[in-house]
């Protein structure tokens, strides 16, 4: 039979356990958000640089 210490270091090995996994998805979470944000910002800094407009319009219209 465990003892009350047992019993509580038990409770907080698993309570740590489940902070870290908690941590490690919300750390995971904004790497991969920020990896987003960087390939969408040289996206757009390229389409910028090729003068197309995000969304498929130009500044001028074409005369036809």
């Amino acid at each position: 039979m465990m003892s009350d210490y047992e019993k509580s270091k038990k409770v907080r090995r698993i309570a740590s356990v489940i902070y870290l996994l908690i941590l490690a998805v919300i750390m995971g979470g904004t790497y991969l958000s920020e990896q987003k944000k960087e390939a969408a910002r040289k996206e757009a800094q390229a389409l910028k640089m090729s003068g197309e407009i995000p969304g498929g319009f130009s500044e001028t219209p074409s005369q036809n």
